[in-house]
């Protein structure tokens, strides 16, 4: 850990190494450790400068993680980039670059054939198409994705957070047979719509367990005669536009154990169709409105409810 004045570095054989602030004082020193496996930053944000990084990660072509969550890029064209030495890094399996002030996504990130996952979370939306079809072993993709999302095979991916929903609706969602947690947003970008969605959209999903819907329009109901049921999915957020809960909640979301409803415009009592669910664990209810004046719980409803948030 480099973080003070009297730094003693590890030596060139150490495979881990992890910088807590002073990145670039790190980095002046020109190290060489071509054994390192794994290297990550963590700490305040702090402005990458020079060519120091490149001068030395071009030579770790064995580096297998690598997290620099934070570290401010230098802009190129006024904007920040990704140095192009990372697209050399293909023995990569996870880059973290969150919160690193990051607008898009450059096209050698396709070079990272065994990368599983990458984390470009706490950034600004980012726009243009994302190639990641040569990325077959990708498990954990998170960020926020309003371009098209172009994915290969995705039998090994179980995280996507978040895409559009104009992004989603361009995905074969049949292939993703073992996806465990979804985000889904509106975006508010001038060349797209929000897209509608309901349950049937998702029944493809059957070991998905974590759902977050923030879309305007969003039927929590089927077209269909047949009930759609989610029997692995324990936690739900939404935030649309619904004005009644179905009554079957507990035969929709027979296994659900956290539940968070936000800007919802109530036109009648939720709680009985959500004292139901057997397993329901963690209630939420957040800046929801409700036309009427009182709701009602009976003595056996909730029987496992641990938290209730009511604000």
């Amino acid at each position: 850990v480099y973080n003070d004045p009297v730094a003693q570095y590890s030596s060139a054989t150490c495979r881990r190494e992890v910088v807590h602030h002073q990145i670039n004082r790190y980095l002046s020193e020109k190290h060489r450790n071509k054994r390192m496996r794994s290297f990550l930053f963590f700490g305040e944000s702090e402005d990458l400068v020079g060519r120091d990084f490149e001068t030395i990660y071009l030579k770790l072509k064995l580096l297998r993680v690598l997290d620099l969550g934070g570290v401010r890029f230098p802009c190129e064209e006024g904007k920040k980039s990704l140095p192009e030495v990372i697209g050399d890094l293909i023995h990569l399996r996870y880059l973290g670059i969150a919160d690193t002030f990051l607008s898009n996504l450059p096209s050698f990130i396709s070079n990272l054939r065994f990368l599983q996952t990458l984390d470009a979370s706490g950034n600004e939306s980012i726009r243009q198409t994302i190639d990641l079809r040569n990325l077959t072993s990708l498990r954990h993709v998170i960020g926020k994705f309003v371009g098209e999302l172009l994915l290969g095979d995705t039998v090994n991916l179980q995280t996507l957070r978040s895409i559009s929903s104009y992004s989603w609706s361009k995905l074969n969602h049949e292939v993703f047979i073992n996806l465990r947690d979804l985000e889904i947003f509106d975006s508010m970008w001038v060349d797209q719509r929000g897209v509608s969605l309901d349950l049937a959209s998702f029944s493809k999903l059957k070991n998905l367990r974590a759902l977050t819907l923030k879309v305007s329009t969003f039927k929590l109901s089927s077209e269909s005669e047949e009930t759609v049921r989610f029997q692995t999915l324990v936690e739900l957020t939404l935030r649309c536009d619904i004005r009644r809960l179905p009554k079957d909640m507990d035969v929709i979301f027979p296994s659900l154990e956290s539940l968070t409803l936000v800007r919802l415009c109530l036109e009648e009592d939720p709680m009985p169709a959500l004292e139901k669910l057997q397993r329901l664990e963690d209630l939420s209810l957040t800046n929801c409105s409700y036309s009427e004046t009182k709701m009602s719980i009976s003595a056996q409803g909730f029987s496992r409810l641990n938290k209730l948030e009511l604000f």
